[in-house]
Parts: C-alpha cells; structure tokens; sequence
C-alpha cells in the first residue's frame, strides 16, 4: 500500500544578508497509511520548521525552495492558496506546541472549534455546528462539554486546552494529525491521559500521526516508525523496535544514553557534549562530528548520505554500523 504522506528532498530556507539558511536540509520521510511516524531530535534540529513547511505555513523570510509533499500523490507545494485552506483542517491537521498561544483569548473556545468546521462547511447552520463542536469536546474526554463550549481559555487548565487543540484539530475528521509537542509543559499524569487519547482516536479513525516531540520516552510508546533529525537533515531512521534496540548513529546513541532507566545502576548519564550549531555556521563533513566520540578525519570531508544499514533502517554515518554501539548507551 503507497503511504499517506511521501516529503521527498524538502529545503526550507531563510533570506538572510550572507544568503540563502537552510533550516531544513534535503529531508525524505514517509507517513504510512494508520501508523505513526515519531520526530526526534534536540531544540533547534528543525523538527517544527519541517511539520509548519508541511503545512505550508513557513514564515517569511522562510521558504520552501526545493523538495515535493505529496499527499496520497498530490503535491501540496503546487496547490493554490485556496487549495491549500481546503486541504489544512480538512485532509491535514495540526497541534501547535502551546495550546495556550494558539488559542484566542477573547473567543470562547466553543467559536473557535466551529469556525474551523464553517470553513470546510459553509453551509451547516449554527446550531449544526454547535452539537457538532460538543461532541468534538465530548469525544476527547471533557467533562461538562456543554457548558465548556462557552467557557475561555483561561478558565481552562493546561491539559484541557491540549484537549480542545486535538478537538479542533480532529473536527474535521483529518487524514493526517501533525502533533508538535502535544504532551510539553504537562505533568506525567496529564500526558498519559493525551497520549491515550491519541492512539483511542487513530485506532478509531485510521488517520495517520506525525508525532514531533524530544522526549524519548513519549516516541517509545507512541511511534511505529522513527526519524531522527540533527541540524536540519535526517540522521537516522528506522522502526520504534529497531531503533531503540539496535541504534546505529552516534547521535541516537548519545540520546538513548543520556535517559535514566531503571533496569540498569549507573553513577552518572551520558552527555552529549556542546549543543546543535546554528544553520549558519555548520560544521565541514558530518554535522554532527564536533560532538561525536567516534569521529575520524574522514568525518569533515563531507556529509555522509542517508544509507540503509539493515534492511529498513537507515543511518548518514560513514562508521556505520557502530561497532560498541552497546557500549557507548551504557
């Protein structure tokens, strides 16, 4: 079956007095149809610059300058503006990072999930839209729909704004849920209750889910498959099984050892010395062979492809497979 979501060599740039940024570098992903794709990487690794170039909703100076987003083979980059509206919300939905600055203050929430249906249903009355946004709020586990549809945003505590974002995200019933941070600033108990909510309504719906996030553990529970990304590109990529079992670039490894576990007694958790460079200022060869504890000489030639090293699993590192890959997540 051909997946739901194909990105093939996407590069969003910024306009900058020096030339042209690359926030996003050559990435190709796919999106099975049903399934999840999970985005990992550290702040900066141009994770969200790649779900927003999806949307198409880049801002300027940024723009996409190369690659296709096809979706079930239409290219979303060569839509029209009101093409465009029509596909987000109706084909492809998204769940920004803060539900607190993504909803309106002034509006109550209620108006805000049924503005999004009225633009994909113009012609449903009011009092359609309105049973349809309670049971929007009904479906993701709020209580007292009824009277929250008329309630603010402030009113509201963080895990039930995250509710009301998937709310509205899912009115009009998606094909595809980008979910960027769904689960940041809420305590473990809240974000258990969102990531059950996601995978109650995918296995309800079939939509699939583009699941961005840092955290390791929410992509262990959540994702079939998993992209890794550092300074723009795609570091490796492989099934959740795969990757969390056999890692093959030193960056994933570098992650996967500095997470506690409780089945292991370490004195201290690994490190991933210095931080992911700017677009600006990237280093020759491999991005990430500043901070990689296997890098040779050979690492600043130049910047090594996305390969298969296993069948399904991809790494861009010329030492793969990493031989004490073991060794250094311990």
């Amino acid at each position: 079956m051909s997946p739901l979501l194909e990105i093939q060599g996407l590069r969003t740039v910024f306009r900058s007095a020096g030339g042209d940024i690359a926030a996003v570098d050559g990435v190709s992903l796919e999106v099975p149809r049903g399934r999840t794709l999970g985005i990992v990487g550290e702040s900066g690794c141009g994770k969200s610059m790649l779900s927003l170039s999806v949307m198409r909703l880049v801002p300027p100076p940024g723009r996409v300058a190369a690659g296709r987003v096809l979706l079930e083979g239409r290219d979303l980059l060569t839509l029209s503006t009101s093409e465009m509206r029509a596909v987000r919300g109706g084909q492809v939905a998204m769940i920004f990072q803060e539900p607190m600055t993504s909803l309106n203050p002034v509006h109550p929430i209620g108006l805000q999930i049924t503005e999004a249906m009225r633009a994909h249903d113009p012609r449903a009355s009011t009092a359609e839209l309105r049973d349809r946004a309670i049971a929007a709020l009904e479906r993701v586990r709020i209580p007292a729909p009824t009277r929250r549809y008329d309630e603010f945003p402030h009113q509201l505590s963080g895990g039930m704004r995250q509710r009301v974002m998937i709310a509205m995200a899912l009115a009009c019933k998606p094909k595809l849920l980008i979910a960027d941070e769904p689960t940041t600033a809420l305590d473990v108990t809240v974000q258990a209750q969102i990531l059950d909510l996601l995978r109650d309504l995918q296995a309800e719906t079939g939509m699939s889910i583009i699941l961005i996030t840092h955290d390791l553990g929410v992509v262990a529970e959540m994702a079939d498959e998993v992209a890794v990304m550092y300074a723009g590109r795609v570091a490796e990529r492989a099934s959740a099984r795969d990757l969390f079992g056999s890692p093959q670039h030193p960056y994933t490894l570098g992650l996967l050892g500095s997470v506690p576990r409780l089945d292991e007694d370490r004195d201290r958790l690994l490190a991933i010395e210095g931080a992911v460079p700017p677009p600006f200022a990237l280093p020759q060869g491999c991005r990430f062979n500043p901070r990689c504890p296997f890098a040779i000489e050979a690492c600043t030639a130049a910047q090594p492809p996305l390969e298969e090293i296993e069948p399904g699993h991809f790494a861009a590192c010329i030492r793969a497979p990493v031989e004490s890959a073991v060794e250094l997540a311990r």
